[in-house]
């Protein structure tokens, strides 16, 4: 009877101890691999943090995402809180639309109570993602899932030619045409020099290649548009001569598959793509990547990917949480784990001096040309106009791409955009 009684009271205290768990759920939108290693990493705080139970859930797509956190948000305001999540993936301009809501829990007050952590802030993270996760003095989200963009190249191709990565925008321009042949003497290319979109990713890798920018935060959530006409008129000027010349293949597709069939050597896409074209080029030719080429020859490349951010209607009990769940994301050998097992990088230096992440850039040294830009890498805008902006100068570039307007048109128009979603948003700095 003694005996029963003790495995009674063991299993009540068990049973307890579960029912008091703290529960949290996660919104995010990682699919396949990485949604398996995401899957991983919480099965394992779970297990670690018996007293939180975190429970990540997969809503789709980024836009599917948004859509939902912002019909989320839109129904909490009228008060309906039956399905909010405690934390979230999100762009900076996502989080700049939610905070029009009062929504989002400032981390400064974790951070700074937290030594270890206001260390690892102060002197570990990258200062690229402390500026697309701040605004002014406050702390709203923690890097996460970043990539930043790079030359793709087929390293076959290069060899047999015998030419290097471009460094600078001069040497980039010369091999770019020197690698475009027609193969078969048809008067056809059937091999050009770059591959590039017709959008605005790839405008502003040739826009900041040229030390240019499209806006400036100024404060208080107001950005002022910092496109310069010159240096605008150099990018398009570039892009143009590589269109008209026939060096490069322009379009709307990805292009990790033209890639790989070797109809273009070389393009510039982001670190996220590097399991897309080690399939496209398994079995035809090697491939590699380097740095951007810039024309100080000191790669700018723009930032990809999302943060992390706690929403401020749950508990206080759930807040401290997620501040353990956010901050566990952020261990250096669980950041390891995650940039090993999904190739996203990790956002802090120290992960570095892991004995996982030495044994994985021994074999494979493609994560560390990518880890070294990120001194140098440029933070996204972070306006909640930005997705509007994006797609007006995105439409813009592929206009002047298919030469319906000119370089002149494509600035005016671009800044004219720029100013109006601004100030339709209340973030045009006067």
């Amino acid at each position: 009877m003694k005996k029963l009684l003790t495995v009674f009271l063991a299993v009540l205290v068990i049973g307890l101890a579960f029912s008091e768990a703290i529960t949290i759920e996660f919104w995010h939108s990682m699919g396949g691999g990485q949604g398996e290693t995401l899957a991983a990493l919480v099965e394992n705080f779970n297990k670690t943090n018996p007293d939180i139970q975190v429970e990540p859930i997969y809503v789709g797509g980024y836009s599917d995402l948004n859509r939902k956190l912002l019909s989320t948000i839109t129904a909490a305001k009228e008060g309906s809180a039956s399905d909010l999540p405690a934390v979230t993936q999100a762009y900076g301009n996502w989080i700049a639309k939610y905070l029009y809501s009062d929504v989002i829990e400032p981390l400064n007050p974790y951070i700074e109570n937290d030594p270890q952590m206001k260390r690892v802030w102060d002197e570990e993270i990258y200062e690229v993602f402390k500026e697309g996760s701040t605004w002014g003095d406050t702390i709203y989200s923690i890097p996460f899932n970043k990539s930043v963009y790079v030359y793709y190249y087929n390293t076959d191709l290069f060899d047999l030619y015998g030419v290097t990565p471009p460094e600078t925008m001069g040497e980039f321009m010369e091999i770019t045409k020197y690698l475009t042949e027609d193969l078969d003497g048809d008067g056809r290319t059937d091999q050009y020099g770059i591959g590039a979109r017709t959008f605005i990713d790839d405008f502003q890798i040739f826009l900041f290649a040229y030390n240019g920018e499209i806006l400036e935060y100024v404060a208080d959530g107001k950005y002022r548009v910092s496109l310069d006409r010159e240096t605008t008129k150099k990018a398009l000027s570039d892009i143009m001569e590589l269109k008209k010349g026939g060096y490069g293949s322009f379009g709307t597709g990805y292009l990790d598959g033209i890639f790989g069939s070797g109809e273009i050597a070389a393009y510039m896409g982001t670190i996220a793509g590097k399991s897309y074209v080690e399939r496209s080029s398994q079995g035809k030719h090697g491939w590699s990547w380097a740095a951007l080429p810039s024309v100080d020859g000191v790669p700018h490349s723009p930032i990809a990917g999302t943060d992390i951010a706690m929403f401020n209607w749950i508990t206080d009990a759930q807040k401290d949480a997620a501040y353990r769940f956010i901050k566990y994301l952020l261990d250096p050998v669980n950041m390891a784990f995650w940039g090993i097992n999904t190739g996203y990088l990790p956002v802090r230096r120290d992960v570095s001096e892991t004995k996982q992440w030495q044994e994985y850039i021994a074999s494979d040294e493609k994560a560390v040309i990518a880890q070294e830009t990120l001194e140098t890498a440029i933070a996204d805008p972070k306006p909640a106009a930005w997705n509007d902006i994006r797609n007006e100068i995105s439409t813009i570039f592929a206009n002047f791409i298919s030469e319906q307007i000119t370089a002149d048109q494509f600035y005016d128009r671009a800044v004219k955009a720029c100013e109006t979603l601004l100030e339709e948003n209340n973030e045009l700095a006067k």
